[in-house]
Order: structure tokens, then sequence, then C-alpha cells
């Protein structure tokens, strides 16, 4: 037998094993939907004079809606199109539907339809359906469309009569009670297209354009009238709606609205003020959004009773496709668009925003694993595999790809720019060069945390589509959800969810016999062994769509819920007990229900109280200067110039009470403030303050030389200076009769990082280690770190060469970890291990030996004796889980660092692992503006994208550069087991973005230290997004965690640097220094 034929029998054997394998573990079956009744397709035909490149939303693809529009307790089909006609399914049972289009009157008469929702509009109990088009644009012709159920399975079209035939560019409706009257209302989306108009500051979001513009129409009975202006609702020419959600986000009893938009307009976030009107707080609300919006939804994830929401984008996850997709803008046109622009922060991936209570979230898509779907259209969270966690399902794919980066540099040329759209053959070059799109559709398994695992290839058959809205309903009728997804130039997709009561469900349908007849907006909670589940109804969800209006839960084993607590839209509620799982109850409104339900407030634990800090004098507030380090070192992973600034308490005037020093940037001195009896006074101590080139990263004040009087030393770093520019030298100021007197520290020109005091000689004065970060303009060559002894109040490097080695440090700690009696010191940093190093007599050995493999981005570390038994953990803070850096034991997070262009500079190569092979992290483009031979090699996006580091770059370029790895990033700490320190994860709410401060300190004052956390960073380049959404967490003793939102710190969108507790007369408070913001003070309670 031919080697060929036994490898491929092999290779087919496998395969065929595979597929066995998953079809075991499926959870849907595709309906067959020709043989099921179904013959629909929305045909797309692109024409010279009308295609993608005169619209882009060409193959954003037509709607779908579920309900029951005859009240057989089967639930029906109706697909909207955008070329053809569209067509209503009646469920006839046994998965079995009629075309019954003609017969209903419903198929249309727009030119170009797109989303469309079930909704009962005049209240007498019978789904209607409205329809949303395309007017204006290329002649398209019509308008929205009504149609009125006659209770007889046909309608009539009722839009103008009802004052919904709107001529616009519309994308979709969502139906809700928003004044709480008892009638629905409509939120109606519409999107833009590019004009020049439409590009500009962010205020244009103001001038109300009637074809673009959000509204929101108000139900006046048998009319809707548009209140969109009273409201506060936007509805300017930028606004690209294509999502919209509709739910009680901070449940105060009134629905509230987000708004998905497209391109360069902010997300918006509507809260409902219970008085007819709206205040958007999408940016005080949202660390981040995506950028590139398409649909969304709503539900509570994490069992916590709030709603939780997520939007999504059309970032790739495989490599060919993401490097030949346009990538994020540049950190000069991200800073244009939100300091000048007045844009919010947007990146183009998915958006998953856990809702913290009280107007915050925290962004977690990418430490959730759902923040790259590809390009995504509908999200709809329900409990697919009845577990009692919310799944997630993401339709995908695009039948071109105008994000092509080839096609963009093509369009772009400035001769086709002239003639772009005029001249066919042009047309048909452009249209050639855009790849197609087709994706699998995406299916994850929540966990009812965080996480979500991808069960896509599991729980779904495999098929590259081009899938867009989609709607969920019970198509049989057996208890679990199935899925229809009307797709684009394809017949749509049915998937049967085959479950079959293997695991526990509840199913609520909802009547009111009034006006909102289905009980939109009702919310209800089942209470199960101690677990929340939280469901509201609102049937608009993901993508130009609307589900069957039902609830639905999963209970997973159980046979019987606890207890359901039912609150209707007015707030009236019951309870009922002890409920039978497995069956679909009808819940009926009464009016004789006068229990008004109070919606439940998040336990806080409020440990600190945020006052204004110049109630006692400190009005400090650090700026960095305009010093950006991509512009220099454009291959950086992450900014160096960004790490202060210093903040050190001492008794800087010899007094008796302790004074605070604020460092300074570079051209920004520092600042003082000297205490009094009752405040904080600014003082100008000028032989300290005259020197603002430099940049403070950390500093101590004590008394050196022992004359009772105190000295400061500051480390230097910035990393704007470099090479030997004296600005990097750190300085010793020690006290004079009136005065100070500076020296500078010879030889050690590094950006430092920390500053750690210790008489580790214990010849009875203070010594220095100082920790330096990195080099300026040559990031990956090992800085040199050094320790300072003190010499009868001279501070003299002792030149070990252990210090020089350390690595690229960012934090140290004194501590006795081996218990001598002699302090040793323990310094933590980036691209590096945690090192140990034992003081052996006054010289310092690296205890080697006692870690393996825990190379880590590590920024902050702290002793904590975690599970009280005397002896320390060591708390060390890390990068986190929540970023586009992926690292694991056997896949660590590799970094080259070479000369990779020949021009006797080096650079840093970051790369990742996907499917056993590593690639470059960064794009094409800003890889070439670094290393311009890489032009000379690949002409086209298309030749460079998908390629392995090692076909980038030549073996002798690999091999002769050096290769550092990080294994860890999640924060996390080590314990001492039988003599060796293993590490610790902690939990996942401690690793939405980079630990950079600690703080150990009884807050609760109960007798036992707590260890307080802090961090956010936004040094990075616009690819990575924003790492600010972690709130601060206190770590107690028994790893109890506190979330800083509920205790009283507000932490989020600010890199916290420097906590420290400071007492001013008989109260303590937290003090907390922000980089590039004010600084922040919390009364301790």
């Amino acid at each position: 037998m031919s080697k060929w034929k036994l490898s491929w029998g092999l290779s087919f054997i496998l395969s065929m094993s595979l597929i066995t394998c998953k079809k075991k573990e499926s959870l849907f079956d595709k309906l067959d939907v020709k043989k099921a009744g179904i013959d629909f397709t929305n045909s797309i035909t692109p024409t010279k004079d009308f295609n993608i490149i005169d619209y882009p939303y060409f193959y954003n693809g037509g709607g779908v809606s579920i309900g029951d529009i005859n009240n057989d307790n089967l639930p029906d089909i109706f697909f909207s199109s955008n070329q053809t006609k569209n067509k209503l399914y009646l469920n006839k049972g046994n998965l079995k539907f009629e075309d019954i289009t003609d017969q209903a009157g419903v198929a249309g008469e727009n030119s170009w339809d797109t989303g469309s929702v079930m909704a009962d509009v005049n209240g007498d109990g019978f789904l209607d359906i409205y329809v949303c088009a395309v007017v204006g644009l290329k002649n398209l012709r019509g308008h929205n469309e009504l149609f009125i159920n006659n209770g007889n399975n046909t309608f009539t079209e009722k839009s103008e009569e009802y004052g919904l035939d709107f001529e616009a560019f519309g994308s979709s409706a969502a139906f809700l009670d928003y004044d709480l009257d008892g009638d629905l209302d409509i939120y109606l989306l519409n999107h833009a297209i590019h004009t020049p108009e439409s590009f500009g500051h962010s205020n244009l979001r103001n001038n109300r354009t009637y074809e673009t513009g959000g509204k929101l129409l108000h139900n006046d009975g048998n009319k809707f009238v548009d209140v969109s202006e009273k409201a506060n609702i936007y509805g300017g020419i930028n606004g690209y709606g294509l999502g919209v959600g509709v739910s009680d986000i901070n449940l105060d009893g009134y629905p509230d609205i987000y708004v998905g938009n497209d391109f360069h307009e902010d997300d918006y976030l509507y809260i409902n003020k219970g008085d007819g009107t709206f205040s958007e707080q999408a940016k005080t609300s949202f660390t981040l959004t995506s950028k590139f919006s398409m649909g969304n939804d709503i539900a509570d994830i994490n069992h916590d009773g709030y709603p939780d929401i997520i939007s999504l984008d059309m970032l790739p996850r495989d490599e060919q496709t993401l490097k030949r997709s346009v990538d994020e803008e540049n950190i000069g046109i991200l800073k244009m668009r939100t300091e000048q622009y007045g844009y919010n922060y947007q990146f183009p991936r998915n958006a998953l925003q856990i809702n913290l209570g009280d107007g915050k979230f925290e962004e977690t898509a990418l430490m959730s694993n759902v923040s790259a779907t590809d390009w995504s259209w509908s999200a709809i969270f329900s409990d697919f595999d009845q577990d009692g966690n919310q799944d997630l399902f993401v339709s995908n794919g695009i039948l071109k790809r105008p994000n092509d980066l080839d096609y963009i540099k093509y369009v772009s040329s400035e001769q086709v720019v002239n003639v772009i759209g005029t001249t066919k053959l042009a047309d048909e070059k452009a249209l050639s060069l855009m790849p197609e799109g087709k994706a699998q559709n995406n299916i994850f398994k929540g966990s009812g945390d965080y996480l979500f695992e991808d069960k896509s290839l599991v729980w779904l058959p495999y098929e590259e589509t081009c899938s867009t809205a989609a709607a969920s309903g019970d198509l049989d009728n057996d208890g679990d959800l199935d899925l229809v997804v009307n797709n684009v130039d394809a017949a749509p997709i049915i998937y049967v969810n085959n479950l079959n009561k293997e695991f526990a469900h509840l199913k609520i349908k909802l009547r009111m016999n009034m006006a909102n007849h289905f009980g939109i907006g009702t919310k209800i909670y089942a209470y199960t062994g101690g677990i929340i589940q939280f469901k509201e109804l609102y049937t608009a969800r993901g993508f130009q769509a609307s589900s069957e209006p039902f609830v639905h839960f999963g209970f997973g084993k159980k046979s019987e819920v606890d207890s359901l607590r039912i609150v209707w839209p007015n707030g009236r509620s019951r309870m009922i007990l002890n409920l039978k799982t497995n069956q679909t109850i009808e819940l009926v409104y009464s009016d004789s229900l006068d229990y008004v339900y109070k919606f439940p407030v998040k336990k806080k634990n409020r440990l600190f109280t945020k006052i204004d800090p110049t109630e006692i004098g400190l009005d400090f507030k650090h700026e960095e200067d305009r010093y950006t380090d991509f512009d220099r070192v454009r291959l950086l992973p992450f900014q160096q110039s960004d790490r202060g600034p210093a903040t050190t308490i001492g008794d800087i005037n010899n007094d008796g009470l302790s004074d605070i020093y604020f460092g300074g940037s570079k051209h920004i001195p520092g600042t003082f403030y000297v205490q009094s009896t009752s405040l904080y006074q600014k003082t100008n101590i000028g032989s300290i303050l005259k020197d603002s080139l430099k940049e403070d990263i950390d500093a101590v004040i004590a008394d050196f030389n022992k004359d009772g009087k105190s000295d400061m030393f500051i480390a230097t770093g910035g990393a704007d200076f470099y090479n030997q520019s004296k600005p990097l030298l750190d300085s010793y100021y020690q006290a004079t009769t009136s005065d100070f007197s500076m020296t500078e520290i010879d030889s050690y020109f590094e950006n430092a990082s920390c500053v750690k005091s210790f008489d580790y000689d214990y010849d009875g004065d203070l010594d220095i280690f100082v920790g330096n970060q990195s080099v300026s303009k040559n990031f990956g060559q090992i800085p040199k770190s050094y320790l300072l002894k003190n010499q009868e109040g001279n501070l003299i490097p002792t030149n070990e060469s252990v210090f020089e080695e350390l690595g690229m440090v960012t934090d140290a700690i004194w501590n006795d970890y081996n218990n001598d009696g002699a302090m040793d010191l323990i310094v933590v940093g980036e691209w590096m291990e945690p090192k140990f190093l034992r003081n052996d007599k006054g010289k310092f050995v690296h205890d080697e030996g006692l870690i393996h493999n825990l190379g880590g981005l590590w920024q902050s570390i702290s002793p904590f004796d975690l599970d009280g038994d005397g002896i320390d953990e060591f708390v060390v803070g890390n990068w986190g889980l929540n970023s586009k850096y992926v690292a694991s034991m056997d896949q660590p997070l590799r970094m080259y660092y070479n000369d990779f262009d020949n021009n006797g500079e080096k650079e840093t190569i970051v790369s990742i692992a996907k499917n056993g092979k590593y690639y470059p992290l960064d794009g094409f483009d800003l890889l070439a503006s670094q290393i311009p031979d890489l032009r000379k090699r690949y002409n086209t996006y298309r030749d460079f994208a998908g390629l392995p580091i090692e076909e980038v770059f030549t073996s002798t370029q690999l091999k002769s550069a050096i290769l550092f790895e990080v294994h860890e990033l999640g924060t996390g700490y080590l314990k001492n087991e039988n003599g060796k320190y293993k590490f610790y994860r902690l939990p996942l709410k401690l690793q939405v973005a980079p630990i950079m401060a600690q703080i150990a300190y009884d807050f609760d004052r109960d007798g036992v230290e707590e260890l307080l956390l802090g961090g956010n960073y936004f040094g990075l380049q616009p690819f990575h997004g924003r790492l600010g959404s972690f709130g601060g967490s206190i770590l107690k003793r028994n790893g109890q965690v506190i979330n800083g939102w509920d205790a009283g710190l507000d932490f989020i969108n600010s890199s916290v640097r420097q906590m420290n507790v400071i007492n001013l007369k008989e109260d303590k408070f937290l003090l907390v220094t922000i980089n590039n913001g004010k600084a922040q003070l919390y009364k301790i309670q």
C-alpha cells in the first residue's frame, strides 16, 4: 500500500471518528427547510448602479420574526427581504410550515426591506408585523409597513393610519412601554450612509435629520407620535444605528434603551428618567464600546440580577482574514477622535459589558472568550442547553468583505478615487478585490460567570454562510429553544434544538388583557438552590429581528423551582412557590395584585466614602507630557513613558506631621503638600521642585544621614530622554540647615520603576534598592537595577551584578522569605519571573529553583497572609486575562529582540500562538513601518496574511534574537509548599486589567488586615483597546473578594498607580494617585 493511501486512510478514519464524537454532543440539528415547506431565499442581485460600493449595508440582509400570529399555540415565521418579497409561514405542527404570504397580504411593496418585528400594536391579542425599509437611496421606493392582524390569517397594511409610514433609512424597531402607561411605544432605529456631512465632531448627533436619526414614537392610542427631541433621543446624520436592545438596565422599573452605532459614532445608552425623557450615559458608564457595532442583546449572564450587554463587531479570529482586514487606527487618530472630536473610546471587537450597578460596567469580552466572532450580526443570549446559565448565539458572514486592506488600498489610490462609481471598469476591479466573507455561525456555552466556551463546531452543524438576522422560539413546542436565521443569497437556516428534556425547563407565557397584551417588559426572577436567574420579556433582540414572546428558563436536573417572582411592567408583583419544571405555564395579570415590587438593590459593603480632596487642601492632578513612545519605537508592546507619578508620605519639614509629595512629569514639577493641624497646604520647596525636566516615578522621604532631618530620594524615568541624558539620573536630596543639596547617582540612565528602602545590612541606617524597568529607545535591553548602601548618609552603589541582571523590574519588597533573620528582596517585572534574592550576610544571591516557568508581565507584589497561618503568601499583580495577550505553560507569549531591519537599532516582535503556530501580533502596516524591507517582500496584504512568524522572518533572525517568554498573565499569589513557591490564580474578577498597585490595611477595622488592589492601564496601541474596567478589589484573609465598586471605590477608567493611607486629625483616608488624572480621596469608614 502506498504511503499516500495509508495517510489518506488514517485521515479518513480520524475525520469520521471526530464527526461521530461531534454528532453525539450536537445540540442543534439543521432542518431541511425545503421539505419543511419553506422556500424563501433573500436573493441579492448587485448591479453596476447599485452595489456595496454605493451602499455600505448592501449585504446586511433582511429580517426575521417568530410569533404565533393565529393563536393556535404554534409559533409562525416571517421573513423580510431586501430585493424579493417578504414571506409568512404558518406553523402546521411537527416542524411543517405553510406559505400563506399571498393570503395574508404581507409580501410588501417596498424596494428594499430590512428588519421586521412582531408585536400586538393595537392590543387586540393578535401579533401584528412591522417592517422597516430603506427609502430614497438610489431610487429605492416605499415606506415602513405595518401589517395589522385581522385575526383570520390575513393582515391589512395600516402604517399611514398609525403614523408609522416612515420613508427613511430604516434598520429595525423595538417595542417597549417606556412611560409605563400600559401601551406599547416604539424605538425606531435608522442608519446613516457615508456623506461628507456624516463625518465630523460628535455634536453632529444633536442636529436632527429625518432619514438617519433614531426616533422615539409615543403611542397615543391609535397613532404614534415622534417625541424624540422632547425625550432627548439623538437623531443626527452620524447615527449609523444597526442594533437596538431594551432592558431596565438600572432596575428602577423603567425600560432603558441601548443603541449600537456603526463606524465612528458612539453607541448610546439611554437611561429612562421616568418623566418621559432619557439621559444618554454611555461615556460615563463604559470603559469602551465596540466600534463597528452591529446587533446586540441584553441579559443577566452572571446571576446577580443585573442585565449585562453584548454588542457585536467584525473581528476575525483566523490569522489570514485578520491580517487582511482593517485593524485599529493609530494612536494619534484615536487621541484626535476622543480628545478633539468628543467621541468615546471604541475598538473593533465585540464588547461584553458586565453590569456592576449604579451606572457602571466592566468590559470583559476578551477574558470571556467572545471578543472575536468574525463579521457578526445577531447576538442572542438564551439557555440553549438548559443548564441554568445563559449561552450565546452569534450569526456570521458577509458575501463581500469591504474592509479588506487590498481593496481599500486600491479604492484609496488617487487615480481610482476620481473615477470610482462613475467608471464600470473601476467598479468591477474594486468588487473583484473584495474577498468572500462567509463564516461559521458561533455558539458559546455560558458558565454563569464571566467565561464562555466555544461550542460552535460541536453544537452546530459546520457550514460557512452569510447569516444575519436571527430569532429564537420553540418551533416544535418541546420546551427548548430553536433558532431561525435569515441568510443572504441562500435559504434560511432553522436550527432545531434536540435536547429533548434531558435538562429541565420552564416556559412562561404572559397575558395582560390590555393594550400590552403579551406583557412586554415583564421581569421574572427564578430562585433555585440559592441561585437567581433574572429574565425580562423584550422580543426585539439581536439584529433586525424579534423572537417569540415568552420567557424561558433552564434548570439542569432540578424538578422544582423554589420560587418564581413575577413583576409586571407596572410594578405589580406575585410570587409562586415550589413550581414544577418541564412545563409551559400561562400567567395572567390581575388588577387585584396590590403588591408593588421594590427592585432589589445590590448589597453594598461601603468601606469608603469618596470625598473631594480639596476639602483637605489636596488639589493634585497628574498630567502626562505629550510624548508618545510609539512615535519613536513603533513596535513597543506598551508605553514606558507613563509609569508615574511618584507619591510618597513623609515629614519633609520636620514638624512631626506627615506630608505628601506627588511627582511631576517632563517640564511639570512635582508638588509638596505640607500638613497642618486641619488640612494640607501646597508648599514650594524650590531646591527640589526646580528640576522640572525629570519625570518622577517613585520616591522616598526619610532621614538617611541620621541628622534628625528628612532627606529625599527620587527615581526618574519617562522614556523620553535616552542614552546618557542627565535627566535620566536619579536624585538624592540631603537636608541642610535651611534647604536641600542634590547629588545624582552616576552611571544609571535607565527608566526607574520603584524605590524600596530598608536597612539590609543592619548598621542602623536606611539603604535603598532602585528597580529599573527599561532602557529608553531600546526596549528589550535589560536595564540595570541597583542597590545603594548608606555610608554615613552617602548613598553608594554596591555594583553587584545580581541587581544589574534582574530584568525589567516593576516592583519589589523587602521580606525575610526564608526566615533566617535577614531581610531578603523579592522583585517582579515584565517579561520575567519573580526573583528571590537571598540576603547572605549583606551580599545578595539569586535563589534559583524556587519558581519554575512563571514568566509574566508582573506589575506589583505584596506580602499577605491569605490563609491566616502566620506565613506570608506573596500576592503578585499581573497583566490580567482581559487583553489580546495570551499565554500558557505550553504556548507562552513570546517577544523576540533583535535588529530585524539591520539599521543598528534593535526592535521587539511580539508573537502569540494559535493552533500550535506562532504569528506576529502586530499587523503588516505596523511591522513594515519599522521594518521597511517587508514591503519589498510582500506586495499585497494577502501575501502576508496568515504567515507564521518563521515565514515572515528568517531562521537566522529568529535564532539570533533574544527570546522573552510569558507563561502566566493571571494575577495570583505565590505559596511556599515544601520549599518551592507554587502559583495560584485569584478569581476572575481580579483578572480584568493589570494590577498596578497594592496596599495592606485593616479597612473594615475588624483587627485583621485586608489587601486592596488597584490598577488599569491605557498606554497601548489602539489595537489592544483600553484596559480600564477594574474597579478595584479588596482581598480578605479568608479568600473573600469584595468588589471595589461595591465598597465605594471609583477606580474604573482610572489608572491607579499609588495607594496610601493618610491620617488627618482623627480621620483616616485612602489617598489614590491616578496617572494622568486627579488624585482621589476616600474616607475610611
